[in-house]
């Protein structure tokens, strides 16, 4: 049975997708020196993003709006941080030859 679940987790691998294959032309283009652990923290990094909002929207679909919003929002917090901490770390490795 194709349900909606199953509907928004096939566009969600989808973009997923479209991010990996972004992500490798934007370190590329940016002339990033990325390697193994680099590109291991960026993973984490958006498998997070994705785990806290998928679990504040489950909250909200199971009724607990307030509780959903309340994630959204310390996830949205909590992910600015450390994505500012992932580029900072990201790009001190760049490469400065153009």
């Amino acid at each position: 049975m194709i349900t909606k679940l199953v509907i928004f987790a096939f566009i969600t691998g989808l973009f997923s997708g479209a991010v990996i294959v972004g992500a490798i032309a934007w370190a590329k283009d940016l002339g990033l020196r990325m390697n193994w652990w680099k590109w291991l923290l960026s993973t984490l990094w958006y498998t997070l993003l994705l785990m806290l909002v998928f679990a504040a929207f489950t909250f909200i679909g199971e009724g607990e709006p307030v509780a959903g919003w309340k994630t959204l929002g310390i996830a949205v917090v909590l992910m600015v941080i450390l994505g500012a901490a992932l580029a900072r770390l990201i790009v001190a490795g760049r490469d400065n030859s153009n």
